[in-house]
């Protein structure tokens, strides 16, 4: 059973009402196109850091509560650099292992070619080391972009919630509570074909909150081990503006199955992350 003061429940609640509220606007309003979500989906992005700061003030506990000092400094770095190469890693399996094909670049000889994305360095035929700090040198300024929408979300659910969570409950309960909370947060978008149109209910109930779980594990560690909200801020952007590529390759008959080998990284990614944090608990206690 989750602890929690009974204002926090009710932050918990506002934040989904108006959320589902704006979700289902998008959705009535354009249908399977979602062409308003880009707009409403933005703004629904800043509700659960807008409704903490609220919270904060409403409770006087003040915004210092949010962890918002830059912390250790490498997890600033990790936070940008792992998920593009957790990005690479996929990519890279799912060729291999013949799950999907890649559309966005062909590597042939030692040469990367037929390039599709934007990489700040340029397009053209390049070597594989070239080709490795385009796609980091892109990928780490595109993840700053995006963590501009990402700092609403992660203000609220790492910045706030898991504070408040962790400080009645265990680090398990927590972090799994928080996870489930996060991927139910896109419930009226998912069910309605968003996220997985092949699999809408599938999606909407298992795979995503599966995934925001494992995720959550992975954020967790990056902000529990910084003493900071920005290594998940800036994570959730690469999470949004990189990692996006490993949804969208070509899994042709196959989608379910990708849709279970993104969820399988990110178990593997989270399960390691998880016990990261315990590990450097209990090395804390022993001494």
């Amino acid at each position: 059973m989750i602890k929690l003061e009974k204002n926090v429940w009710l932050y918990i609640g506002l934040v989904f009402l108006f959320t589902y509220a704006f979700q289902i606007i998008t959705i009535t309003n354009s249908g399977k196109d979602f062409a308003l979500h880009p707009l409403f989906i933005g703004l629904t992005m800043f509700f659960p850091g807008i409704g903490s700061i609220i919270y904060l003030v409403k409770t006087k506990q003040g915004l210092k509560y949010i962890n918002w000092n830059i912390g250790k400094i490498k997890f600033i770095v990790l936070s940008l650099i792992l998920p593009i190469l957790f990005t690479l890693l996929g990519i890279l399996i799912f060729e291999y292992t013949g799950l999907a094909s890649n559309n966005v670049f062909l590597i042939d000889n030692g040469k990367v070619h037929s390039i599709e994305i934007f990489l700040i360095l340029g397009t053209n035929e390049q070597g594989i080391p070239f080709f490795l700090l385009n796609f980091f040198v892109t990928g780490i300024m595109s993840s700053l972009i995006m963590s501009l929408l990402a700092i609403g979300e992660e203000i609220g659910w790492r910045g706030f919630l898991q504070k408040k969570l962790l400080e009645r409950n265990s680090l398990f309960a927590s972090l799994t509570f928080l996870g489930l909370l996060w991927g139910f947060w896109h419930f009226p978008l998912v069910i309605n074909g968003f996220n997985y149109p092949e699999y809408p209910v599938l999606g909407a109930f298992l795979i995503l909150p599966l995934t925001t779980v494992f995720i959550s594990y992975f954020f967790g560690w990056l902000t529990i081990n910084s003493k900071s909200v920005w290594p998940a801020v800036f994570a959730h952007g690469a999470l949004n503006s990189v990692m996006i590529f490993l949804f969208e390759m070509d899994f042709g008959n196959q989608k379910l199955e990708g849709n279970f080998s993104n969820l399988g990284l990110w178990i593997i990614i989270g399960m390691i992350s998880f016990y990261l944090i315990v590990s450097k608990k209990t090395s804390k206690n022993e001494v």
